[in-house]
C-alpha cells in the first residue's frame, strides 16, 4: 500500500513537471475539452428545456369529446359512467351546445372584435376530460380515446394528437442527434489528448528509456502521462461547466419571459447534476483512455527495439 501510494505521489510531482514543460500544450488541449464539452452542455440545456416545455404542454392538454346531436340521455350515461371507472380520470366537465358557442363568440370578439351571429349553432355539445399527472399521461389519454372513440353517441374526439406526436418524434430526433454529438466529440477528444500526451512522452523519450533501464517498471513509467490524460480531462471539463453557466444565466434572462407566455409556471432549466456528474466523469474518462492509448503505442515501439 505504502509503495503505491508513493509511486501515485511522485507520478503526480512528475505530471506538475510535465504540465510546466508543455504549458501552452497542455492549455492548448484543455481548451479544446473544455469548448467541446461546453458544445455538448449547450444541447443538453437545450434538450432539457424542450423536455421540460413538453411536459408542461403534455400536463395541460386535455381530452375533449364531441358528442351527436342524436344522444340519447342513456349513452350520456353511459359515457359518464366509463368516466367515473377510469382511474386516471381527474374531472369531468359537461359543456352544452349554447356554452360552446358563448365561449366561441368571446374569443372570436377577444382576438379579433368580431361578434358572431349566425343565427344557428353549429357546435356540438362536449366532455372535457383531464387526467391527473403522470409519467405517461400522454399515453393514458390515447388509450382512454380509442375506447371512447367507437361509443355510441361519440361525434369525435380531440386532443391535439397530432402536434404531440410530431413533437415526441422531435425530441426523439434530438436525443439520437446529441448521443451522435457526444460520440463524435468524444472520439476527437481522445485524437487531441492522445497527441498532446504524445508530445509529452517523446519529449521525455530518453529520461523514459533511462528509468526503464534502471529497473522502473512500464506501469511506474505509465502513472505521469495517466495522470496529465485525465487531469486535462477534469480541468476542461470544470471551465466548460463554467461557461455553460454564465451561457445559462444570459439565456434565462433573455428567453425566461418567452418561456412563461408558452408555458406558464416553467422555468429556464440548467443541466440536472446528474449529467453533470456524467460530463466531468466523461471528460476525466476521456483523458484516461487517450492517455492509455499514447502510453501503450510508446511501449509498444520500445518492445519492438
Amino acid at each position: 500500500m505504502n509503495s503505491a501510494i508513493q509511486a501515485l505521489f511522485i507520478g503526480l510531482r512528475t505530471t506538475i513537471s510535465n504540465i510546466r514543460a508543455n504549458k501552452q500544450t497542455f492549455l492548448i488541449s484543455v481548451m479544446t475539452i473544455a469548448i467541446s464539452i461546453g458544445i455538448l452542455g449547450l444541447f443538453l440545456i437545450v434538450f432539457f428545456n424542450l423536455n421540460g416545455l413538453l411536459t408542461s404542454w403534455n400536463q395541460q392538454v386535455q381530452l375533449v369529446i364531441y358528442l351527436g346531436d342524436d344522444i340519447s340521455r342513456s349513452q350520456k350515461s353511459d359515457l359518464e359512467d366509463l368516466f367515473k371507472l377510469n382511474s386516471k380520470v381527474q374531472s369531468t366537465e359537461e359543456v352544452s351546445k349554447e356554452k360552446a358557442w358563448q365561449e366561441f363568440k368571446l374569443k372570436q370578439m377577444d382576438r379579433a372584435g368580431v361578434d358572431l351571429d349566425l343565427g344557428f349553432n353549429p357546435l356540438p355539445a362536449s366532455f372535457r376530460i383531464r387526467f391527473t399527472v403522470s409519467d405517461n399521461r400522454s399515453l393514458h389519454i390515447r388509450e382512454f380515446a380509442e375506447q371512447i372513440r367507437g361509443e355510441p353517441g361519440v361525434e369525435s374526439v380531440e386532443f391535439g394528437e397530432k402536434w404531440i406526436g410530431r413533437f415526441e418524434k422531435f425530441m426523439l430526433i434530438c436525443r439520437v442527434f446529441l448521443l451522435g454529438v457526444g460520440i463524435l466529440l468524444s472520439l476527437g477528444l481522445i485524437l487531441i489528448i492522445s497527441n498532446t500526451i504524445r508530445l509529452s512522452i517523446y519529449s521525455r523519450q530518453d529520461e523514459i528509456e533511462l528509468m526503464l533501464l534502471i529497473g522502473a517498471t512500464p506501469r511506474f513509467v505509465k502513472i505521469p502521462f495517466l495522470l496529465e490524460g485525465m487531469l486535462q480531462g477534469l480541468s476542461g471539463s470544470l471551465i466548460s461547466l463554467g461557461l455553460m453557466g454564465t451561457i445559462y444565466i444570459y439565456m434565462k434572462n433573455e428567453f425566461q419571459p418567452s418561456i412563461e407566455s408558452i408555458a406558464r409556471g416553467m422555468e429556464f432549466q440548467f443541466i440536472s447534476q446528474p449529467f453533470l456528474l456524467i460530463l466531468v466523469g466523461l471528460s476525466v474518462l476521456i483523458g484516461f483512455i487517450a492517455s492509455y492509448i499514447s502510453t501503450y503505442q510508446f511501449m509498444q515501439v520500445l518492445n519492438k527495439r
